[in-house]
C-alpha cells in the first residue's frame, strides 16, 4: 500500500491505494495519529484506489471517525469502491 498524508492548516488529506492491512493500517496511523493531536477541523480520506482493506484497515479508519468525533471535527470518505462500501457500513463507519 502507497499513502500520502498531507496537512493544511486544519485540514488533514489522506490517499490510500492499493492493499490496506496490519503493516499499513500501523504505518499509517504512527503518521496520521500525531497529525490530529497537533488539532484539525477535517480529514478526507480518499479510497478509489484501494483493492482490499482487512479488519486492522477498518478499525483505522474506525479509530480516525471516533477521534474526529470526539474534537467536533469531520471525516469525510470519499469514492468509496463499491467492493469496500458494505464493509464500512458493517463496521458502523458512515460513507
Amino acid at each position: 500500500m502507497c499513502y500520502e498524508l498531507s496537512k493544511t492548516g486544519e485540514q488533514i488529506s489522506v490517499t490510500l491505494t492499493g492493499t490496506i492491512g496490519v503493516r499499513e493500517a500501523t504505518s499509517l496511523r504512527q503518521q496520521l495519529f500525531p497529525l490530529m493531536r497537533q488539532g484539525f477541523a477535517s480529514v478526507d480520506i480518499q479510497l478509489s484506489e484501494v483493492t482490499d482493506m482487512d479488519s486492522s484497515g477498518l478499525g483505522l479508519l474506525s479509530a480516525v471517525k471516533k477521534i474526529a468525533d470526539d474534537c467536533n471535527a469531520n471525516v469525510t470518505f470519499h469514492d468509496v469502491p463499491d467492493r469496500l462500501r458494505g464493509r464500512l457500513i458493517q463496521t458502523g463507519i458512515p460513507i
